[in-house]
């Protein structure tokens, strides 16, 4: 991908055809390379064709920028058509997008018609509980893209469906075909929805339209409790016409056929490592996994062998850090596969450390396999065993991790691409590893033209920012300083600007306040003392000089 710096070199004229090219070739970018190309196409002014550049650029952009070029109900009719995800869910860049869009749309109250819904498009999906309810089933379309939704949405979701004054009517009344053009909402319905819907509708959906939803395997595995009976009659041996045959095994609704107790007593004397891979994607519940690990117990007492791990799926949710402990788990590859499934974090951890245990390096494999989701988890031990050639091929983010773990993985990193040094390739390569980095380091960088994101300032050392003189953090930052105005109320920025000269700050232009007044002397101090008293300190501060002077006078005098 490219970088702002080399984004400068190329020019803004130049820039500008290349970012059109990349609308035309459906480039997907992320926040860091739309940011920065924000800046470059909006050097000389905003162009005044706006439309031509890739449409989650104007995420970056206010309606005020587009005015030039449009109308703001074009602007958020675009912005509704982009990445919205690119920005935090709860962002303050995020929530004024809906905000300004309400305002361009002139929706006085909670509700919203067919027209307005269709301009604002994925922006409906940070539309509260209240807009949901008042606007009854018209927003149901759009809320279909959302990726997910907050419990407020969710509920709103279930009154509007369950009123049943939407074009779907009531779920009673519901077919395979109303499910179908629901389904990326079914993830939303609860039992008091999905237990009024006719099960043979169910059955019929999940027979002929579930394979190409969207749903995951667990969310299916929902519907797939309300079509088994309620109460589990204890299975006298299995069922004549129940006995699990090869047919069954390949049969994708095999987990409505059998109660948990059913399918216990139908597995015994059913070898199921063959089918494995197969029946583990299938809807299974809870109870009917629990059921197939236990099969699996019986056979392999002493830990499963390594062959079986890659195929375990949905069962990984189930295994004990004890299971893990008997696991012969002698490949990178193994350890990839089963980390791929997201355990939660004591099993990830469990199974890092028995891989490591056995003796096993942590590789490039293992890292990528580790990556930035788990990488917080590995203890120091680990951590020095990690051979720093490994990184090169490595994508981990440590930023979210403990600062031991930060200055451990900066140290490799910085050996890893230290061929690197002169290269404009080094602070992309070295990036994501900063927060471990010294104060030297920083200053080192500052000399380099690296445009540092305002968000990778923000989580550096503390000790090392503060080190940093205002020179620095400018060299640092290149065309991203406009944005440190937007965090400077943030932590560690904050501090930083609070030592600073307000008269050396105001020389940026960029807006920052804080700084330290001319006169006074800025001692951060611990919160208990009473506002009364700091105020005291603050005014005796400032009278200072003019005490001191005064005093010198008198002695003169005397």
């Amino acid at each position: 991908g490219f970088t702002c710096a080399a984004a400068e070199e190329i020019g803004a004229e130049r820039f500008q055809d290349l970012a059109k090219v990349m609308k035309k070739k459906k480039v997907k970018l992320v926040e860091d390379q739309l940011s920065c190309l924000v800046k470059m196409v909006t050097l000389h002014g905003i162009p005044e064709d706006l439309d031509s550049y890739p449409k989650d650029l104007l995420l970056f952009l206010s309606p005020s920028d587009y005015a030039a070029t449009g109308s703001c109900t074009q602007y958020f009719a675009t912005i509704g058509k982009a990445n919205l995800d690119l920005l935090q869910r709860e962002s303050s860049q995020r929530k004024q997008l809906l905000l300004e869009a309400l305002d361009c749309l002139k929706i006085p109250g909670t509700q919203v018609n067919e027209e307005n819904a269709e301009i604002l498009g994925r922006l409906v999906c940070d539309l509260d509980g209240e807009y949901i309810r008042s606007s009854g089933g018209i927003l149901l379309k759009q809320l279909s893209q959302c990726q997910s939704f907050l419990p407020d949405q969710e509920e709103a979701i279930r009154s509007v469906i369950s009123s049943g004054n939407t074009k779907f009517g009531p779920p009673v009344a519901w077919s395979a075909f109303t499910l179908n053009e629901l389904s990326e909402l079914i993830p939303v319905f609860d039992h008091s929805i999905l237990q009024k819907i006719p099960k043979n509708a169910l059955t019929l959906w999940l027979r002929n339209f579930a394979a190409d939803s969207p749903l995951s395997r667990e969310q299916l595995a929902t519907i797939v409790e309300e079509l088994l009976p309620t109460r589990h009659k204890r299975a006298e041996g299995c069922p004549p016409d129940k006995e699990i045959t090869d047919m069954v095994l390949d049969d994708p609704l095999m987990p409505i056929y059998y109660s948990p107790e059913e399918l216990r007593a139908c597995l015994k004397n059913v070898s199921l490592e063959n089918h494995l891979s197969q029946i583990l994607t299938y809807p299974f519940s809870v109870q009917q996994l629990a059921v197939l690990k236990s099969n699996l117990d019986e056979t392999y007492p002493d830990g499963y062998p390594e062959s079986l791990l890659p195929k375990l799926g949905p069962l990984v949710s189930l295994i004990t850090p004890e299971d893990v402990s008997k696991w012969n788990i002698t490949s990178a590859g193994t350890l990839a596969l089963l980390l791929n499934n997201q355990p939660p974090d004591d099993q990830a951890s469990a199974m890092i450390k028995r891989y490591v245990g056995l003796g096993n390096p942590l590789n490039a494999t293992a890292l990528n396999a580790i990556g930035t989701k788990y990488v917080c988890l590995l203890n120091v031990t680990e951590l020095n065993a990690i051979d720093p050639s490994s990184l090169k091929l490595a994508s981990l983010d440590p930023s979210a991790c403990s600062q031991v773990t930060k200055d451990i993985l900066y140290a490799k990193a910085q050996r890893a691409f230290s061929d690197q040094r002169s290269s404009p390739a080094y602070y992309k390569l070295i990036e994501p590893y900063l927060g471990g980095a010294p104060a030297a380091d920083l200053k080192a960088l500052s000399q380099d033209n690296v445009n540092m994101n305002v968000s990778t300032l923000a989580k550096l050392r503390k000790d090392s920012l503060m080190s940093l003189t205002l020179s620095e953090v400018r060299g640092l930052l290149g065309i991203y300083l406009p944005d440190l105005a937007r965090w400077q109320n943030e932590s560690p920025i904050r501090q930083w600007v609070q030592t600073q000269k307000q008269s050396e700050l105001d020389k940026l232009g960029v807006g920052l306040t804080g700084g330290t007044q001319e006169g006074y002397i800025n001692i951060i101090v611990p919160r208990s003392p009473s506002s009364a008293s700091l105020g005291a300190a603050a005014v005796m501060l400032h009278l200072l000089p003019a005490l001191l002077s005064g005093f010198l006078m008198m002695l003169v005098l005397s």
